[in-house]
This record gives structure tokens, sequence and C-alpha cells, in this order.
């Protein structure tokens, strides 16, 4: 039958993951109706057949700054510590000069509740890309590994931003600011954690509390000036898109990464990770799916065989094409009528059954399409 978009829709059971992938690999809409007999699993061949073949293209003009695995491990910890901190003032602010206000238990039970996410998302995004750990780690070092350059970037950075005569030196994945953001959250984290868990305990919980509130207080300058650098500062704005996307334009990154630029990117193609995907045009052969028996006169249970893909006699130069299947073997005596109502009936010219002889003696490995 036909759809409303004029393709073939072929309902018919099929009986292997080749027949469904050669129906559609040809356009088809394939509906696969599961054989009593064969017992198909329709999820499985639904799942297996093509319907779209992806290709990964990537803009030149852009390279990859962070991957999926950073930038998830980056937004488990920031959402739920800004949660916490906003929470925090709430209850420092307007519930602790006057505990009776109303909601303050809501207020607190969002702020317990984002703290066990603070512990729990990062681990699991950690554990999810397990296989990252290494770049992870090196994040880490990177934070931990200053030089003096890093120095003169700090001296420089105010001037800098005055003057825009004034050059910067050179920064690695890394500038300064980042590091020393990096380093903070490297310390203030687990102790926020654990003064976050002892507060319960009695005895030490004025002291945890203490702590903990101090830690807040610390890390505060560094996370709006983070903040800002991020979403206001024009000239570093563009190093968002890098926690969004993961990719960053290539002469923002040149000019204000350059050592880690030239390290990764100097005379090399951009990284290719897919910022677009397109659908690539697949060939068109007439495929239709017939049973090996007679429709009219069905053979015994014992002498049913498998439903065998058929070529249509069609334009000169229809091919089949199918990705990854050995051989395809065709039947020239088919019925079409039987699979696709209203269409005319093929004629099995002799050289359409030549090329059916043909496809059937080629061994198993054959010419691919």
């Amino acid at each position: 039958m036909h759809s409303a978009d004029g393709k073939t829709q072929v309902q018919r059971p099929f009986s292997s993951v080749m027949e469904a992938s050669l129906l559609s690999a040809a356009g088809s809409k394939v509906s696969l109706i599961p054989s009593p007999s064969q017992g198909v699993n329709v999820p499985a061949l639904a799942r297996s057949a093509p319907v779209r073949i992806r290709q990964r293209v990537s803009n030149p003009d852009e390279i990859l700054r962070f991957r999926r695995s950073e930038r998830q491990l980056h937004w488990a910890i920031a959402v739920p510590f800004m949660v916490c901190y906003v929470t925090a003032i709430i209850l420092v602010t307007v519930y602790n000069p006057h505990p009776a206000r109303p909601f303050r238990s809501v207020v607190s039970w969002i702020h317990r509740g984002s703290g066990v996410c603070l512990i729990l998302l990062p681990l699991w995004t950690a554990l999810r890309h397990r296989r990252d750990l290494t770049v992870y780690l090196h994040n880490i070092r990177q934070a931990w590994h200053w030089n003096l350059d890093d120095l003169r970037w700090l001296w420089l950075m105010g001037p800098a931003t005055l003057n825009p005569r004034i050059s910067l030196p050179e920064q690695g994945k890394f500038n300064a600011g980042e590091k020393i953001n990096f380093m903070a959250l490297t310390v203030v984290y687990p102790l926020l954690i654990c003064t976050g868990v002892t507060i319960w305990l009695p005895g030490v919980d004025y002291l945890s509390w203490l702590v903990h509130f101090s830690l807040a207080l610390a890390v505060t300058p560094l996370m709006l000036g983070h903040i800002f650098m991020a979403t206001v500062n024009p000239d570093t704005r563009p190093g968002l898109q890098g926690m969004l996307s993961g990719r960053v334009d290539r002469q923002w990154a040149r000019h204000h990464y350059g050592r880690w630029y030239r390290a990764n990117f100097e005379g090399r193609v951009a990284a290719t990770e897919p910022a677009a995907t397109v659908e690539r045009p697949r060939p068109r052969p007439v495929l239709v799916a017939r049973p090996s028996h007679d429709v009219d006169h069905p053979a015994p249970a014992s002498r049913l065989r498998p439903f065998e893909p058929a070529i249509v006699a069609g334009a000169a130069g229809n091919a089949p094409a199918a990705a990854g299947i050995d051989a395809i073997f065709a039947v020239a005596d088919v019925r079409a009528a039987d699979c696709m109502p209203g269409q005319p009936e093929p004629v099995a010219g002799p050289a359409v059954l030549g090329d059916a002889q043909a496809l059937r003696a080629q061994p198993s490995g054959g010419a691919r399409s």
C-alpha cells in the first residue's frame, strides 16, 4: 500500500533483520508484524532497521573546548551548589531573625535536598563517565600547576581590562583566574560536604555550622567573579558556550588560551564533535517482500520458508543497496500485487532471470553495495 507521502508501505511478517533493513533502505515504511511460527522479536527488528543515517559534521571556525563528561560534571556541581547558596541566604537573612515566618521548613528542606544532590550528582556523573577519569585528573593537575606566566597574568589582568594595548601572557587550558576558582573548589567542596553532614550530629552542630557558614562566605567572591566573567564580561562571555555545547570560536580560543590551542589544534583539523546531524541520501531500489510458497495454495507448516526480499524490474541502473549485507537473493517470478496492491504486475524477462540467477550464484561475502 502507499502512505500519504507516496512511499510504499509494506505490512508483512519478516523473518530476519536483513529483510527489514532492505525495505527500510529502499525508502519504504516497514510495519513489522510478528509471525507466530517464527517468533520474531518486533522491538528488536524495529531498533535494528536503519531508518536514518547520521553523519558527523563540524564547523571549521569552532573547536572542541570541553567534552560532554566535563560539561556534565560542571553542571552536576554548579546547579545544586547555587540552590544551596540561594536557600542559605534566605534562611540566614529572612528566617533566622524571625523563625516563625511561614515556609521556613520548605526552604530548609530544599537546602538539605540540594545538599544531598551536591553529593550524589557528581559521583553519579563521574561513575557514568568513568572512562574519562583521566580527563578529570588532568584538569585537576592543570589547575594546581602554576608558572610565571600565570603570576604575570594575574598582575596584568586589571590593567589589561582598562588598556587594550596591554597584552596578557599566553595561558594553558585554564587561565590563572580559573585556576584559583578550580583550586578553591577542590578544597572547599569536600569541606562543605563534611560540615553539612556534621551539622546534624549533637555536640558539634554549632562548630560545624560556623565552619560551614565561613566557607560559604569565603567562596562568595570567587563564585560571583566566575559568574560575572562567564555571563557579563563581553571579552570572556563567549567561553560560556564551551560549557553548553562544548565548542567555542577558534580565534577566541587562540587569543585567550594560546598555549593550549597550539598544543592541541595548531596545524590540525578542527576537532570533530557533532555540531549538527544531516541525513545522507539513500539509494532507492524498488523492493517488495513475498512468501516463498504460493499464496493461493499454502504449503504445509513443515514446508513453510521465511519471507525473502525480491527485486522488481525497474529502470536501468536501479540496483539494490543495503549496507552491511553480504548478498541479496533475487526472485524473478514475483507477484507484486501480493505485497503492493494496485501496482502493475512486473514482467520477468530473460534479463531479469539472468540477473537473479547470477545473484543467487554469488558466494557469501560477495560484492557489497
